[in-house]
């Protein structure tokens, strides 16, 4: 028999029993004797010590059960051989110790003991009896002695073998159902473990692939679902329990997806298999999309929709993709607002809203003033951190509907719509905003870029209203580019509507720029010299430039100039000038009545911050053989203060040669006087502005002087233009300036004209 826990068990509490019964006997036996123990007393108390110990130290059921079947088996021999007559105390004794050899060992093991005994009680029949013949007994008459004790061993071995046989049976008929139960447990420990196996792999898959099915019964309200398999807990945060609590499946819902599912809910209780994309909030707060396969289970009775089986799939992902995809075509990466593509169709849907409703809208075309300057003095990062901010301040300026979109740049397009559709109204409406726009991006900007803290910004707004489609997309656009442009041309940090004359202003705008790209090259181009005088004696002139056009005639800089700016053909004109400048000086240079002269060359910012500008002036002097202090350049203060390190590092470069430097337009501008200390200039030309009031004006008097006694402090040479009276020059020569441009003493004429006239005087 296996050495099982139940059978030490039993036998230690069988041990237990004997111990307490046996020592109850042992003490009355001593009691019975006066307490002088004999030798049957003496080996009963060694038994029970023996037994004590095996219970003590937890000794085992092979060891416990043969010490006590042969100790019974002994102790029931012996007290029958001190008694004249069987008693039944001893005889229950020798049953017990069969009766335990036959649970433990069976039939054979206990027909051993049961051998044993019925031959001891043979024996005390046979030998020991007949010396009990004198001694008083209560057997019946006619029955002797050994007679008797030879029917007890009879009794003893009939009685001991039924009970031996039924306890045998009975242990063999347990023991063989307990080895099937065993068996059929291991079977289902098998079956288990394998199904375990089964369900572990199957949520494993299912975790992988971020899914969990699910089972939803429609008599349970809240419609809280049964998970079979998967990671509902990983992907929604909650347990089923906590997800009852916070009120179902539809609690956790995304709220703009929620009626959108209670809209499908009818589908499904007909019948119909739905697969649904939406969002839930997770315990976390994180927003997940799940892709959702419904399919109804119809009640076997009633036929009606009774349960829901799902499968569910995370497909976070792949929609965080999608939107990236989306965010790439439609949106500007560096602002986030909607970029060309997406305003264009969001200008389409504006349109056809206008036209179904009858309401008015608005485009507004945004340009920052002087971007550029912000880009080329303090770099591109400085430039992108200020179009973030003043698009994040773009958005809180319009309301809730409206689009704000980057056109590229430094340009901005915000579309209003439903605006009243009275034009007037829609007009007051439009105005309230355009100037909310022009004030708050005006206010200082706060960059953090390489330290620099506030920068202070503008803007120029155009705007083009709109009622349904009575101009196209491209139309739109183009009339609220022209009224930006003419924003631009009243000053910047306004705004302007449009207007038809615009749009001749616009074409005639791009015609001379169309016509000014042929100009130099068809020679139509001209220098004017107009005359510079020391006090009466004549130093030089300043080079101006004239266009002559074929058919409009004579063009003034101040039309051209600015296209040739922004087309970039002012750095080709510019160089053409400088050559032609410094072929003058060479011819000038040939006479001594004219080589003193000096030449005075406007220079643009385009044309001075060109790589080679300095090499090239350099090379053209050195070639034509000029002194290089024969040549002016005047340079306006806008463009000397821009970038300043770099200005006065190529300033400096101009003087090593020998060049001239003048601060054109003096006291227009918005200098500081810190920056003009550092310019290495040699003249300041004070503005026409000033001059021309400085007899009537007492403020211009004042500028001037201050003007005059400033130039004179830092040792620079001073020159006023615009002069055009004697009282203006009287003045000048009074306070200190003694060199003069202006009509007064001639105004601009072609050079070759120029010559003729003037080089007489300078001679």
């Amino acid at each position: 028999m296996a050495n099982t826990q139940w059978e030490s068990k039993l036998a230690r509490r069988l041990a237990a029993i004997s111990v307490a019964g046996g020592l109850a006997n042992c003490l009355l036996r001593f009691y019975r004797l006066d307490w002088r123990p004999d030798a049957f007393g003496l080996y009963l108390f060694a038994f029970l010590v023996v037994l004590s110990a095996l219970l003590i130290f937890r000794g085992q059921y092979k060891i416990i059960v043969p010490v006590m079947v042969g100790n019974m088996l002994l102790i029931g021999l012996w007290i029958s051989t001190l008694t004249p007559e069987p008693r039944p105390g001893p005889l229950l004794v020798m049953h017990t110790g069969v009766v335990i050899a036959a649970a433990y060992y069976r039939f054979w093991g206990a027909l051993s003991v049961l051998a044993a005994g019925t031959l001891g009680l043979t024996a005390i029949a046979w030998f020991l009896a007949p010396r009990f013949q004198n001694m008083p007994t209560s057997l019946p008459a006619g029955t002797s002695l050994p007679l008797h004790w030879l029917s007890v061993s009879f009794g003893f071995t009939t009685v001991s073998l039924i009970i031996s046989a039924l306890i045998s049976y009975v242990v063999n008929r347990m023991e063989k159902a307990l080895q099937n139960t065993q068996k059929l447990l291991v079977e289902a420990t098998e079956r288990q473990t394998a199904l375990e196996e089964k369900e572990r792999l199957l949520k494993l898959f299912t975790e992988l692939s971020s899914d969990y099915v699910y089972q939803v019964s429609l008599k349970k309200p809240n419609l809280v679902p049964q998970v079979f398999a998967g990671s509902f807990e990983r992907i929604t945060g909650y347990a089923l329990d906590e997800l009852e609590l916070k009120g179902g499946w539809l609690a956790i819902v995304h709220p703009d997806d929620r009626e959108s599912l209670q809209r499908r809910m009818p589908a499904l209780l007909d019948g119909e298999s739905l697969i649904s994309e939406y969002r839930i909030i997770s315990a976390d707060g994180r927003t997940v999309w799940l892709r959702d396969h419904v399919r109804p289970i119809r009640d076997e009775v009633t036929g009606a929709v009774a349960e829901l089986l799902g499968a569910v799939h995370d497909i976070t992902e792949r929609r965080l993709a999608e939107e990236q995809v989306e965010n790439l075509a439609f949106y500007d990466p560096l602002t986030s607002l909607p970029n060309r593509r997406l305003l264009l169709d969001r200008l389409e849907q504006a349109l056809a809203l206008s036209a179904r409703t009858g309401l008015r809208g608005a485009l507004l075309f945004i340009d920052l003033d002087h971007f550029k300057n912000l880009n080329d003095t303090k770099g591109h990062e400085a430039g992108d951190e200020l179009l973030i901010q003043q698009a994040r301040r773009l958005r809180l300026c319009v309301r809730e509907g409206d689009t704000v979109a980057r056109l590229g740049g430094d340009e901005f397009i915000i579309i209003l719509g439903e605006l009243e559709g009275d034009a007037e109204t829609a007009a007051r409406e439009t105005t309230e905003i355009t100037q909310r726009i022009l004030h708050t991006l005006s206010l200082p900007v706060a960059l953090s870029y390489r330290q620099l803290t506030d920068y202070e910004n503008t803007c120029s707004i155009g705007v083009a209203t709109f009622l349904g489609h009575e101009v196209t997309v491209d139309e739109l656009l183009r009339r609220a580019d022209m009224a930006m442009y003419q924003a631009k041309a009243d000053g910047r940090n306004t705004f302007r509507f449009f207007d038809p004359t615009m749009q001749k202003i616009l074409s005639e705008r791009l015609t001379l720029e169309e016509d000014l790209k042929l100009a130099l090259s068809a020679g139509q181009l001209e220098l004017y010299l107009q005359p510079q005088v020391e006090v009466d004696r004549l130093t030089g002139a300043e080079v101006l430039l004239r266009w002559q056009h074929p058919e409009k005639g004579m063009i003034a800089p101040l039309e051209f100039i600015p296209a040739a700016e922004r087309t970039g053909l002012i750095v080709e004109i510019g160089d053409w000038v400088m050559r032609a400048a410094v072929d003058i000086l060479q011819g000038w240079a040939k006479k001594s009545e004219t080589a003193h002269l000096c030449l005075a060359v406007n220079v643009s910012a385009r044309q001075f911050r060109q790589p080679d500008f300095t090499h090239s002036i350099g090379r053209a002097l050195e070639l034509a053989g000029v002194p290089a202090g024969r040549l002016k350049l005047e340079l306006t203060e806008s463009l000397a203060l821009e970038n300043i390190g770099d200005t006065v590092e190529r300033m400096q470069i101009l003087r090593s040669l020998g060049v001239g430097l003048s601060l054109d337009d003096f006291g227009t501008g918005q200098s500081s006087l810190s920056y003009l200390k550092r310019l290495p200039i040699t003249q300041l030309k004070i503005d026409q502005a000033f001059v021309r009031d400085i007899t009537n004006d007492p403020n211009d008097a004042v500028l001037v002087q201050t003007i005059i006694g400033m130039a004179k402090n830092l040792k620079l040479d001073i020159i006023a233009e615009g002069v055009e009276t004697r009282e203006q020059r009287d003045f000048l020569l009074q306070h200190g300036c003694s060199a003069f441009q202006g009509y007064l003493f001639g105004k601009p004429i072609p050079w070759a004209e120029f010559e003729a006239t003037f080089l007489k005087k300078a001679s």
